[in-house]
């Protein structure tokens, strides 16, 4: 028994980082929506044991970022216009209350910093999407400064899947929309003058934008191989607060 637990003990760091390689290749999606893997294949890449990689992929399975098919392996969840729906949905009713609290709780250097991130990042440039473009993506510094821990660990899994479903997006073509520049600059600008009900405002507006843009890139290419394209899904890409 004591033995088991040791080496239990010695397995979590390594599980830690398995988790966290995979994570960050899927939310780039360097691990593409749709992949299938085997943790014998994951686990010699990575350079970590077997057990660690497997308990790494049920913890990611958990978060909905893969999921597993008996004698398959693993896949990587794939993207559809239904998911693209759901987290733009999710995401537009969560947001507007974390700006709240980042105009009540974050620094001015804080907002500085949060602006810079998406600037660089800014897929309405649109801005050439290279290795500094995806490791400056602003979601999880989004909730990270907004002041409210419990606030930040119940938004940070959606924040990242909605980085997955723009990484994965801006691969196939690019924000043309004015409309994402121009409400993501009046954003920053309440923001700074910690003007609540305009921040919260431009914040429904941008996620509308956003997810306009998304389900516009996703229709007009091939890119959804790993699931079917149904035209006739009801896109509703963000939701109007009223």
């Amino acid at each position: 028994m004591a033995t088991d637990k040791l080496e239990e003990s010695r397995a979590r760091p390594m599980t830690t980082r398995a988790h966290a390689l995979l994570f960050k290749e899927i939310v780039r999606c360097d691990l593409a929506p749709g992949t299938w893997m085997k943790a014998s294949d994951l686990s010699a890449r990575l350079g970590i044991g077997l057990s660690p990689t497997i308990q790494a992929l049920s913890r990611l399975e958990e978060a909905g970022f893969v999921h597993p098919v008996k004698r398959k392996g693993w896949q990587v969840t794939p993207v559809t216009l239904q998911s693209v729906n759901d987290i733009m949905e999710a995401y537009t009713l969560v947001s507007p209350s974390v700006v709240a609290l980042i105009i009540a709780n974050a620094t001015d250097q804080e907002i500085s910093n949060l602006r810079d991130l998406e600037v660089r990042w800014a897929p309405g440039h649109p801005a050439p999407l290279n290795e500094e473009n995806f490791d400056s993506a602003p979601f999880a510094y989004f909730v990270d400064i907004c002041g409210n821990p419990f606030m930040a660990e119940m938004t940070r899994g959606l924040s990242a899947h909605l980085e997955r479903i723009m990484n994965f997006s801006l691969r196939q073509g690019s924000f043309i929309s004015a409309g994402y520049n121009h409400w993501r600059d009046a954003l920053f600008e309440a923001i700074g003058n910690r003007d609540r009900d305009a921040a919260t405002h431009a914040m429904v507006e941008l996620c509308r934008v956003g997810g306009s843009e998304l389900v516009r890139i996703l229709k007009g290419t091939d890119s959804l191989l790993t699931a079917p394209l149904h035209k006739n899904i009801e896109v509703t890409a963000a939701v109007t607060l009223r």
